[in-house]
Parts: C-alpha cells; structure tokens; sequence
C-alpha cells in the first residue's frame, strides 16, 4: 500500500515545530532578561545557574517541540488522507494547546505540592520552565510507553506505535513511508529530560551550589 503523507512532511513538521519552540523559548527569555533574579545566591552561583539554564531551557524546548510534534502528526495524517479544511486545522492546533495546557498544570500542581511538602523552600516556577517541564515529563511518559510496547513486540515499531496512539497508530503505520520520524521524537524527549536533570541538578549540586529549581524563602526578620 502506498504512504498517503509525503515522506519528507513529517520530518519537515518535527523541525519547524523544534525550531519555533526554540525561538519562543529564547524570546520570552529576553523578554524577561531584566526581571529580578527569584533565587537567593551568591555572584558565583548566579553565574553558574545562567550558564546552566541554557542547556535547561534549549531541553524544555526540544521537549514542547517534540510533544507538539506528536500531538499533531495523527491530524496532519488524517488531513493527508481526507483532504485540509480550516476546521480540521484548527482542531489540531487545539488539541496541541490543550495537550501543553495540560502537561503545565500537572507540573504546576506538582511544585505547589513539593512546596507544602518542603516548606522551606520555594520552587522557582517560572511560566516557561513550567511549561517545559510538563512537556518534559508528560513526554517521557508516552516516550516510555512507546519503547516499552515496541521492545515487547520484539521491537516491532508498529507495535512501539500503536502502545502510543492506539488504533490511529495503525493508521500512522499506513500512512507514513517511515516511522522513524517518531521515533527520533521520542527519543527527543529522553535526551530532553536527561540534559534538564543535569544541568539543573547534578550541576550546581557537583559545584556546590544548590538545584536551579529550588531557591530558600526569605525568612521576616524578627524586632526585638
């Protein structure tokens, strides 16, 4: 049976969506460049967190990019095979939005839990590293269920495929020319994750500074 979807869109697709998350990152990180800095640290360790922070933030990129990619390759398919309309291309680009909506929330919820948990400490949640990090884990997740149900297949990428979307994976594995696109999305996601616990733990705790996620609450200072 021949691909319905051109071999070179999906690759095409995971690019344009890295790139412009990369820009999006970047540009709001500029935006931002003038905000007071929430962490407690010395000269040193300011240093140390902003030459750290980059590898952080290209991995929250790369790691939105790639989950959007994932959301969003069934719809591109099922256009490919039923012909593009306004509404159809408005329902993907919904059900990416509410996809990153809701890997944000998760790990919103996460940090104000681990705040009542550790009290004194505050969690340095700005709204990108928020939503990086839902992207991040909620990625890792089907990434995992991806490899998992793959290697249990005996490494068979259609089964890998079909762990993760369930029957449109079936559709999916029609209708590309190859997968390996998906799977360079998933692997994104691992690598993603790996570069952020680094650089934003290991890192500053191998320098002997503190993790970039955690910042001591300023305590009131007491009258006498």
């Amino acid at each position: 049976m021949t691909a319905v979807v051109p071999e070179r869109v999906p690759d095409v697709l995971l690019v344009a969506l890295e790139f412009v998350a990369v820009l999006a990152f970047g540009t709001v990180r500029k935006l931002g460049a003038e905000s007071t800095n929430p962490l407690l640290l010395c000269t040193r360790c300011i240093r140390l967190h902003e030459r750290a922070e980059v590898f952080g933030r290209l991995a929250d990129a790369a790691a939105t990019g790639a989950l959007a990619f994932l959301v969003a390759l069934p719809f591109v398919a099922a256009m490919y095979e039923s012909g593009f309309t306004l509404l159809r291309a408005v329902l993907a680009a919904s059900a990416v939005v509410a996809a990153l909506a809701i890997a944000a929330e998760a790990d919103s919820l996460v940090r104000s839990g681990a705040e009542r948990i550790l009290p004194h400490f505050r969690w340095n949640a700005e709204p990108t590293r928020i939503l990086g990090g839902g992207a991040r884990w909620l990625g890792l997740m089907l990434a995992f269920y991806m490899f998992k149900a793959g290697y249990n297949g005996g490494g068979g990428t259609a089964l890998g495929m079909v762990g993760l979307f369930g029957d449109v994976g079936k559709r999916l594995a029609l209708d590309l020319s190859s997968t390996s696109v998906i799977w360079a999305a998933a692997s994104i996601l691992v690598v993603a994750q790996i570069v952020s616990l680094l650089s934003r733990w290991l890192i500053p705790l191998v320098f002997n500074s503190v993790p970039m996620t955690l910042a001591a609450r300023r305590e009131p200072r007491r009258t006498s």
